[in-house]
């Protein structure tokens, strides 16, 4: 059975992964960096997504909504 709303989940703020200053040394880290705020503001727009699916769904018009919401990791 589909939930009647989108994951509550969707609605908090997750904070931008910040670079920690140590990480400008080590190439690694730089990119577990680039992953990790990657990672982030895809997570975001699959919240958004969802949360205009759902809208659709309850009737908004105006939305301009992907056809499927692709998990992000």
């Amino acid at each position: 059975m589909t939930p009647i709303y989108p994951p509550s989940a969707d609605l908090a703020v997750e904070p931008k992964p910040r670079l920690d200053p140590a990480a400008l040394q080590s190439e690694a880290a730089l990119d577990a960096h680039d992953i990790a705020l990657e990672t982030w503001g895809e997570r975001g727009w699959a919240a958004v997504a969802r949360l205009c699916g759902f809208y659709r769904t309850m009737g908004m018009k105006g939305l301009d909504c992907p056809a499927k919401v692709r998990s992000p990791i």
